[in-house]
């Protein structure tokens, strides 16, 4: 804060938002002021002066003279109760805790408490000095020992305001007061300790404290002493237990030893007497240092001693402290003595110096003097002040500025949100404005900165008076004048005044300097809580102002100076130099006031040796206190002056005794002058308070009745003895006052009649003729503020008129009809007759210039046309002439008595009227030369308060004028002309404040101080002025097109005008940021006028205007261009429906200027949807409920073909109910549609690259049904509701398959609903479409869309669906002959071929609509070939069939082709897109083959049509047919090359079909395959076929299921079985990735069995063959070999190969498949096994006679988990199968197999002597069991530790554990253990095994191969899935922990090494089939 900051230099390390800590600095200097102070207290004695010295560098600080600092009591003091400061240190003090230079924690850390402490220490420490002085020098005098006591109390007082709840401090006051003997005092503070307790101090009264039972004790002693029974009787008293307290303890408890206890005071205060009390000098502090001040003081002492707030001692004298800052030689050049002979001429050395201690500290206030004298304006300040005169606080109401200023005491706050931060550069600009004032200070780099920021403020200023200007000369009316004109003068750079302008530029200027000067009473004129009467013009003050009793204007005119301070300090030293009581020096000041030649004479002044009275002007406050006095003082003032009158009698009497003339001196004539002016004051104050609604009573008027006629006696006895010392006086200027005052003191006496008081009143107007017709001016006199022969004409007219006026403001006046009748006449005379009444010549000048006015409504200035001479004037005339004359308020309250007339009589157009008259007046005011005399200040009140009384007659005509149509109904032109007139004067004056607030704005002005006042002050009145300026704005709009309308030939545009007007205005008021403010009045007005003004010519910046009145009005950005939005600093207000509604058409319009693409990217959007949210939720009616359903019903409708083909020609409509645009307003506008358009352009511009939510075209939908709902005449709607249902469709196959192979209906609804929309469009579009480019470019488009809908309908994957009819679509018929009752389908579908056709026809109108499209082209050939080839084919089947051809009509292939080639040559260039389109060089190639392929075209046909694509041209054409392939590869390979993404995928495909086409053989195949696989399917057998950007959706399904059926059939004929595998397995896995999946994985099993079986030479039916009739027995015995032999890791078979692919195929399958087939193939492979292995394997151990009975038991006990397992299986064989009875031999192999379960079957043997054959299910179950290979233990490397068993499965996890002992049980462990080691060592390396020459090791070798080509695949960019899976799986091999993966790993490698079958498919069960084949998972299948 103390360093020096350059304004142009801005470091990048300091932060912009730096707090201003000025206050919390200043507090904390106060801290440590107050800490020293206190530190030199309690050192004692010795540093007392130090102590003192610190004390009053404390009580200097600044901190005490914030105005929160001052006691609530001063604060009202000071600046009344126009704010409130109850809180202010809440409010406005926000400085929080200031840390302190100490540790002390202690100490106090806020504003509050610092003053708090300071007060209280203070007070003590005087208290304590006082004490040591009476220790060393004994008592002192009676003076010096109270002014201690006094000052200490005023301290404490002081201290307590700051902080009430300090008990001790309460106890020490009532000790102080005790002392000082004030009996009151002392009780109100030992009621104060008692203070605060709800519930009657019962809390206290129980347990009370030390402070509070002392305090409750002397307070009961001291009401007891003061004999206050009813106080004893009443709580606390009453219920306070009687203790008495030691005398010891007593004295402990006072504060003060030295100071009574403060029950004794009364005592004390008794024992003391005034007599032995010695006179003393007080000193009176004088709160501002002027002659009201003073006069204020004296009046306060003297009301307090009549109060007996203060007892003096008798005799002593008054003295008056002057201030530092007073002058002591104030006689502005003039020497001469004062004529007053008791007072004298002092030195100056006797200035008092003793401390600035009152006794005037006077109490509560006394209404005395109010009731006493009846002034106006009596409350304000009548009543005595109480405070401290003598502290350091600043006392004037306009106090010398500091130093520092702060932005609290500016009005301004620091920030926006109302903190306390401003930016470096801000402060540092005020700075530099503030220190240098001298344009050329600044240099030349800040006055252009100045200049460039004013720049656009003075442009919006020109612009605005420019175009108002031009405006109003058009009706006559007066501009605003020139804005660089008015600049220039109120800113001082432009010396002369335009005459014709000379009063408004005045006004302006005025304007200017109240703003700049400020003040506290700018702000009580502005912003005064109390309501304005509109000036006063109610009927009680009409009558006062016509009776003269409202302060008249010529004073408020007075060009003379105002009295302020002069001689002030001479007069304070000569009262200080004598020992005067308080009434002599009450005199003393009247006499200084009212004595001719006691002031100094003013410059510029003629006369000399006159009084204040005369040559100044007093101030209000002064008038008030010296009638004051002059009232209360007027016994002894009266006592004085008739002892002076006989002193002058008797000297008068001794010199006639003498013989001699008695010459007046200087002093005689000072006394009758003085005399006779204090009869003229007593005069001003009967006058005022006689009037019936003064409020005064009637005793004080009888009281002041008395007073006037004592001095009225007394002027005249002395104007008499003067009179008859000097006979030559004459009509001097005093006996002219004199006889006037007489004059009108017998027009207020009851006692006479009113013809006398004219006849003195005729006699008076002739000597005023006589003499020439002079003028006095009396300003200080309300009653007779001029002496003149116009102010007695006035007089009289006013006596003449009292009647007529004292019956228009009769209270009880109930005939509204009879006022009107009797004042419009004279305040609107008829138009054309002007009679004007001929002025007297020898009138002044001035007289001249305020009379001159013809009408009533304040145009002076303006000179009659025509004088008519009356000999005589009328009634009439007189009353015309009168008001002429009249004051601002009696016109006011005429005008105002007129319009309650009218409103009574509900008139509002005349209401309106006298409204404008009154705003004419008061403007007319500032014209007038009362205002243009007037001193400065004055004019500055005036001017604001005549501006606020204008701004409530301003909203009054806004409401008038919104709610009545017809309120200008009574405005004639004239009136009009002279109403714009005078608001185009106020507006100019207005604008002087604009002027300021562009200087402040800028820097360089300083913002004005409102001392006193709260924080933000300046803001509030700039508000206020902003208001009453939009106000007025709006009033001259509204002035402005009632003009035009009735002078509608100066204006050829008025729309033009009228919005003119309203943009500059708005811009001129945003630019200053205050368009928004009056309740955002003008932005409505704006906004309601301009969406009116819908033909301006500029219609673009019509839009922008209204687009910048709705973001300032409602914060929606409605541009088109953001650039061209202002910030306005406006704050939006919420958007209502009703207003949301208006707009929709302005909005509507915008949004057609965007691409609908474009918009949802604007801010145009934003505003859309805010609009649409205020909207709210339309409603809905019975009519709109049922097109609903209509609609609904039609969408779901099959499609009727004569309604495709009928929508062509414009027929086709639904019988829909009519919707009135009232009950639907959105929906009337298009409103509905648009919001449908802009969510369905959303969602069809994002670039969807996975499936997403459809909320958008649900949106979509929603709307355009919406709109059809109101109507169904709109094609567009239908159009874009159609593609919503295209979207929707497209949505739902684009991404999966799964709604396409279930043969979802939503699919059908939403072609049809497409269709159907299609259909209305067309036939809408038909009908009503206009021929606009645009709108043909849209019909062009829908004709397109409507023919891809039909052909994409018509191919698959919808083939026709969406024509066909459903059986619940079929309507009943009765039979012509049978009359019975049948379904059948209500019309024949559409054909295929039907399809084509009228798909054909829409893209031929596309093509006419928009000829550039190469789309449309594309898919005409597409239609016309598919029509051709239905022909031909046709034709093909008929010849071949033998019969008839049918006739060809239609198209031939050359037209298809032409298509095509069209398609090509409207191809985009390169340079317009990144990616070449090949859809049409791929068409036109793939036709060229098939024209080929049907022999309709040869080679080099072929080429030809081929030289069309640019791809064919670097290939050679073929030579002969044969080398066509060679050819037509070479162009695929050309267009294949050109697709450098690689998503276009038929190429591929078509390239592979031309070469396997041709031929069947398997080399050809081996090519096809090489040729899918480059791109199409990877090595590991995933389908990579992308969808092309211009692939319909859902084609992308059938794509794939066509090119994997093909590509099967290649791996089938290759053999490759491996890919074939794979290729199942990705075919089973991804259902939702093809199309008619089931049938596509059907038709993939059939060949994968057909090409096991070939691979295994299985034949078919084997199963039979082998076990048809073989024992169960015996096969039991030699399938336990067989499967033993399966399981052995050595064991390799083809079949063996094959039965576990089969299997394997199985589980794959799932049930998807019907199995039949599949069992069939197990069953045979398993046969062939049987028969062909099992014979030659020997017998198992187990099988051996020589089984031991107890091997099993060691079996079992060594592996629990293997036998735990297989008895299972054997009860579930024995369940399923039947089994017979069981072998005689228990060492059957199966008994010893299964040895727990002997016992069962024994038992049965008996029982079941049938043997039972094979059954299937034990073959299925056999096979699965033989085809599992061995799993490798978990714990084969632990084997050596037995005891660790094999760990069981957790829970969640398949249980494939079971499969580990599926071993023979009669091997032992330890013979297992090498075999599964080496299983073990050989699964990382069996990828890498060669093949041998034998079969088995052939086939063993394929997994290997597979897995070593999983990671080589380097042809696609990503890694397959299972490949990712396979790598981490392989990974995971070598952990001995993992025990899924080493199980699943030896399961069948070909389809199950690399994934886990838990994560193949959605099915537990399956996953479970897959790796556990236990015979319960095969029974569950």
């Amino acid at each position: 804060m103390s360093t020096w900051k350059a304004l142009n230099v801005e470091s990048d390390n300091e932060s912009e938002d730096e707090v201003d800590n000025t206050k919390e600095i200043q507090i904390e200097e106060a801290l440590k002021l107050y800490q020293a102070a206190l530190k030199y207290h309690s050192e004692g004695p010795p540093s007392f002066e130090k102590a003192a010295e610190a004390y009053k560098a404390l009580f200097e600080s600044e901190i005490f003279k914030y105005p929160e600092s001052l006691s609530e009591y001063r604060r009202h003091e000071l600046y009344g109760d126009s704010l409130e400061f109850d809180n202010i240190l809440q409010e406005d003090f926000d400085a929080g805790p200031v840390p302190l230079a100490s540790g002390n924690e202690t100490a106090p850390n806020t504003l509050p408490q610092i003053l708090h402490l300071s007060y209280k220490n203070h007070g003590q420490f005087i208290l304590e000095m006082m004490q040591h002085h009476l220790r060393q020098y004994g008592a002192p005098s009676q003076q010096h020992g109270s002014t201690p006591i006094l000052g200490s109390m005023t301290y404490f007082a002081e201290a307590l305001d700051k902080d009430d709840a300090d008990l001790d401090l309460w106890l020490r006051s009532s000790s102080v007061s005790a002392l000082l003997g004030s009996r009151r005092i002392t009780r109100f503070c030992l009621e104060a300790v008692l203070d605060g307790d709800d519930e009657l101090l019962d809390s206290i009264l129980r347990l009370p404290g030390l402070e509070e039972g002392f305090a409750g004790q002397q307070l009961r002693e001291l009401v007891v002493n003061l004999q206050d029974d009813l106080s004893l009787m009443q709580a606390p008293l009453s219920s306070m237990k009687r203790k008495k307290l030691s005398e010891a303890l007593k004295k402990r408890l006072n504060p003060y030893p030295f100071a009574p206890l403060p029950s004794k005071v009364v005592e004390q205060a008794a024992s003391g007497t005034l007599a032995s009390r010695q006179p003393e000098r007080i000193i009176l502090n004088p709160t501002r240092w002027d002659w009201a001040g003073v006069g204020e003081v004296i009046l306060h002492h003297f009301m307090a001693e009549q109060g007996g707030y203060i007892e003096p001692a008798p005799g002593s004298s008054i003295n008056i402290n002057i201030p530092p800052i007073a002058s002591l030689d104030e006689n502005n050049g003039r020497n001469s003595n004062s004529p007053t002979e008791d007072v004298v001429t002092v030195d100056p050395s006797s200035q008092m110096n003793e401390p600035g201690l009152s006794h005037a500290d006077a109490g509560p206030n006394s209404r005395k003097v109010v009731e006493e004298i009846g002034m106006e304006d009596q409350a304000q300040g009548s009543s005595a002040k109480k405070g401290n005169r003598g502290s350091a606080t600043p006392q004037d109401t306009m106090p010398t500025q500091s130093r520092k200023r702060s932005t609290d005491s500016a009005g301004l706050p620091e920030t926006a949100e109302g903190g306390r931060v401003r930016s470096k550069r801000i402060r540092a600009r005020e700075t530099v404005t503030d220190g240098s004032t001298v344009p050329d200070s600044a240099g030349p780099d800040l006055a252009k900165q100045i200049e460039d920021q004013l720049s656009p403020l003075i442009l919006a200023d020109q612009y605005l008076f420019e175009i108002v200007n031009d405006i109003f000369v058009k009706l006559g009316v007066e501009g605003l004048g020139s804005p660089k004109e008015l600049r220039e003068l109120v800113t001082g750079t432009r010396l002369g005044v335009s005459s014709s302008d000379d009063s408004i530029s005045k006004a302006a200027c005025d304007m200017f300097t109240a703003i700049q000067n400020g003040g506290s009473k700018i702000v009580t004129v502005l912003l005064g809580g109390e309501t304005v009467d509109l000036g006063g013009m109610s009927r009680e003050a009409g009558l006062n102002a016509f009776l003269g009793y409202a302060k008249s204007g010529i004073s408020q005119a007075c060009v003379k100076p105002t009295l302020g301070s002069e001689r002030l300090g001479r007069f304070a030293q000569t009262i200080n130099s004598k020992w005067l009581s308080i009434k002599e020096v009450a005199l003393a000041w009247l006499e200084s006031l009212l004595l001719p030649g006691s002031l100094p004479t003013p410059k510029g002044s003629i006369r000399g040796n006159q009084s204040s009275y005369i040559q100044y002007r007093w101030a209000e406050d002064l008038k008030r206190h010296l009638v004051q006095i002059i009232v209360n003082f007027d016994d002894f003032i009266y006592d004085r002056f008739l002892d002076r009158i006989s002193k002058l009698n008797s000297r008068v009497l001794r010199a006639r005794s003498q013989s001699k003339a008695y010459e007046f001196s200087e002093w005689d004539a000072s006394q009758v002058e003085m005399v006779e002016t204090l009869f003229e004051l007593h005069l001003d104050i009967y006058s005022l308070i006689k009037h019936p609604h003064s409020g005064v009573d009637t005793v004080t008027q009888i009281i002041q009745n008395d007073r006037l006629e004592r001095w009225s006696a007394l002027a005249r006895d002395m104007v008499q003895i003067r009179s008859d010392c000097n006979p030559d006086t004459g009509f001097d200027e005093l006996t002219l006052r004199h006889i006037w005052a007489s004059v009108f003191h017998t027009s207020v006496s009851e006692d006479m009649q009113p013809e006398h008081t004219i006849y003195a009143m005729e006699e008076l107007k002739m000597i005023f003729s006589s003499l020439g017709r002079p003028t006095i001016e009396v300003q200080n006199n309300a009653v007779m503020p001029e002496l003149s022969h116009a102010a007695v004409d006035r007089e009289l007219a006013r006596i003449s008129m009292k009647d007529f006026f004292l019956k228009v403001f009769d209270q009880d006046e109930k005939d509204p009809v009879a006022v009107i009748e009797s004042l419009e006449p004279i305040l609107e005379p008829l138009q054309g007759v002007q009679q004007v009444v001929e002025r007297d010549v020898f009138a002044n000048e001035e007289d001249q210039i305020d009379s001159q006015s013809s009408s009533t409504v304040g145009r002076s200035g303006e000179g009659p046309s025509d004088l008519v001479q009356v000999s005589k004037p009328s009634p009439f005339q007189e009353m015309r002439k009168f008001l002429d004359t009249a004051t601002i308020s009696l016109r006011l309250s005429l005008w105002q008595r007129l319009r309650e007339a009218y409103e009574a009589i509900e008139y509002l157009p005349k209401v309106v009227s006298c409204y404008l008259r009154s705003i004419e007046t008061l403007v007319g005011e500032f014209k007038s030369s009362s205002y243009k005399n007037s001193p400065p200040p004055e004019r500055h009140i005036k001017l604001l308060s005549r501006l606020r009384i204008i701004d409530e007659v301003l909203v009054k005509i806004l409401q008038l004028i919104r709610s009545e149509k017809t309120a200008f109904d009574c405005l004639p032109y004239e009136h009009l002309q002279s109403s714009m007139t005078a608001m185009s004067e106020l507006l100019r004056i207005m604008a002087a404040s604009n002027i300021f607030e562009d200087m402040l704005r800028v820097g360089q002005f300083a913002a004005p101080r409102f001392e006193g006042c709260l924080g933000g002050t300046f803001l509030t009145i700039t508000g206020k002025l902003h208001d009453m300026q939009l106000r007025a704005w709006i009033l001259q709009y509204h002035l402005l097109k009632e003009g035009i309308s009735q002078n509608p030939e100066a204006f050829p545009t008025p729309p033009e005008d009228q919005f003119e007007f309203l943009r500059h205005v708005h811009y001129a008021t945003g630019m200053r940021g205050f368009c928004h403010l009056a309740g955002r009045m003008f932005l409505r007005l704006a906004k309601d006028e301009i969406l009116r003004l819908d033909d301006v010519t500029d219609g673009n910046t019509r839009d922008t205007e209204l687009a910048q009145v709705l973001y300032d009005l409602y914060g929606l950005k409605t541009f088109i261009n953001n650039l061209e939005c202002h910030e306005f600093s406006s704050v939006p207000e919420l958007l209502d429906k009703k207003t949301a509604t208006q707009l929709l058409p302005f909005i509507l319009s915008q949004a057609r200027k965007i691409n609908i693409k474009d918009l949802p990217k604007t801010d145009l959007k934003v505003t859309i949807d805010k609009v649409h949210g205020a909207l709210g939720r339309p409603k809905t009616n019975e009519d709109i409920s049922l097109n609903r359903k209509i609609l609904t019903t039609y969408f779901k409708s099959p499609i009727n073909p004569i309604s495709l083909f009928n929508c062509l020609k414009g027929v086709g409509t639904l019988s829909t109910k009519h919707i009135p645009p009232q009950a639907a307003v959105a929906a009337s506008k298009g409103w509905y549609y648009l919001m449908g358009n802009i969510a369905l352009n959303k969602f069809r511009s994002q670039k969807r690259v996975v499936a997403g939510p459809t909320e958008d075209v649900n949106f979509a939908q929603a709307f355009f049904l919406q709109d059809l709902e109101y109507t169904v005449d709109h094609w567009e709607t239908w159009y874009r509701l159609a593609q919503a249902n295209d979207s929707q469709l497209e949505e739902a196959v684009s991404w999966t398959a799964e709604k396409l192979n279930s043969n979802s209906v939503e699919l059908i609804h939403f072609q049809r609903s497409a269709i159907h929309c299609y259909i209305m469009a067309v036939a809408c579009a038909v009908r009503d479409a206009d021929v606009a480019p645009q709108t043909m470019v849209k019909v062009s488009e829908m004709y397109a869309d409507f023919g891809n809908r039909i052909y994409a309908s018509s191919r698959e994957p919808f083939n026709m669906t969406a024509f066909n009819l459903r059986e619940t679509e079929h309507k009943y018929y009765s039979g012509n002959v049978t009359q019975l009752v049948y379904q059948n389908i209500p019309f024949s579908p559409l054909t295929v071929y039907a399809a084509w056709k009228f798909a054909s026809v829409l893209f031929k109108r596309a093509i006419t609509g928009n000829p550039d499209k190469w789309w449309n082209y594309f898919m005409l050939g597409k239609c016309l070939w598919k029509m051709y080839c239905f022909n031909a084919d046709a034709a093909h089947t008929a010849a071949t069939q033998g019969e008839a051809l049918p006739p060809n009509k239609g198209p031939s292939w050359e037209e298809a082709v032409d298509a095509f080639v069209s398609a090509i040559e409207m191809l985009p260039g390169k340079k317009e897109r990144r990616e070449p389109v090949l859809e049409p060089h791929y068409k036109l190639v793939s036709i060229a083959h098939k024209l080929f392929q049907r022999r309709e075209v040869d080679h080099e046909k072929g080429e030809e049509i081929l030289h069309h694509t640019s791809y064919s041209r670097n290939i050679s054409g073929p030579e002969n047919a044969d080398d066509w392939e060679r050819y037509i590869l070479g162009v695929l390979k050309s267009l294949r090359s050109a697709d450098k993404s690689g998503w276009h995928h038929r190429m591929t495909a078509r390239a592979a079909h031309v070469i396997y086409d041709d031929s069947n053989d398997t080399m050809v195949a081996f090519a096809a395959k090489h040729e899918l696989t480059q791109q199409m399917f990877t090595k590991t057998m995933a389908v990579q076929v992308w969808k092309p950007e211009n692939e319909r959706p859902g084609r992308h399904f059938v794509y794939t299921t066509r090119y994997t059926r093909f590509f099967v059939d290649l791996l089938v004929q290759t053999g490759d079985r491996t890919n074939l595998e794979a290729l199942a397995k990705r075919v089973r896995k991804k259902p939702h990735e093809f199309f008619e999946h089931s049938k596509l994985w059907q038709w993939l099993c059939n060949k994968y069995l057909k090409l096991l079986r070939r691979v295994g030479k299985i034949p078919e039916g084997h199963e039979d063959a082998v076990f048809k009739a073989m024992n169960n027995d015996e096969f039991q015995s030699q399938a336990a070999r067989v499967e033993a032999w399966c399981q052995a890791p050595t064991s390799q078979h083809p079949v063996l190969d094959v039965l576990r692919d089969v299997i394997e195929l199985k589980r794959l399958n799932n049930g998807l498949m019907k199995a039949l087939l599949i069992d069939d193939l197990i069953g045979d492979t398993y046969a062939m096994l049987y028969a062909t292995i099992g014979p030659t394997l020997e017998p198992l151990p187990s099988q051996q006679p020589q089984l031991q009975p107890q091997h099993p038991n060691s079996v079992t006990a060594s592996a629990p988990q293997p036998l735990t397992t297989m008895p299972v299986t054997s009860m579930m064989h024995l369940h399923v199968d039947g089994a017979a009875d069981g072998p005689s031999n228990p060492n059957m192999p199966f008994s010893a197999f299964h040895p727990d379960q002997q016992r069962g079957p024994q038992q049965d043997s008996t029982a079941r002597p049938r043997a039972k054959g094979v059954g299937r299910r034990e073959i299925q179950r056999k096979a699965e069991a033989a085809a599992v290979k061995p799993a490798i233990p978990v714990s084969a490397p632990a084997a050596a530790s037995a005891a660790i068993p094999i760990r069981s499965p957790p829970s969640g996890v398949h249980p494939q554990v079971v499969m580990l002992a599926r071993h023979s049980p009669e091997k032992a462990p330890a013979d297992s253990t090498p075999s599964q080691t080496n299983i073990q060592l050989q699964v990382p390396n069996s990828g890498t095994a060669t093949a041998t020459g034998s079969v088995a090791n052939a086939e063993s070798s394929v997994p290997a191969s597979m897995h070593d080509s999983a990671d080589d695949e380097s042809e696609l960019s990503e890694l397959d899935e299972q490949e990712v899976e396979q790598i981490q799986e392989a990974s995971d091999v070598h952990d001995p922990h993992n025990e899924e993966t080493v199980i699943v790993k030896p399961m069948f490698p070909n389809l199950m090494a690399n994934k886990d079958k838990a994560k193949e498919t959605d099915s537990s069960a399956m996953a479970s089939s897959v790796v556990t084949p236990e015979p319960a998972t095969t029974e569950g299948k």
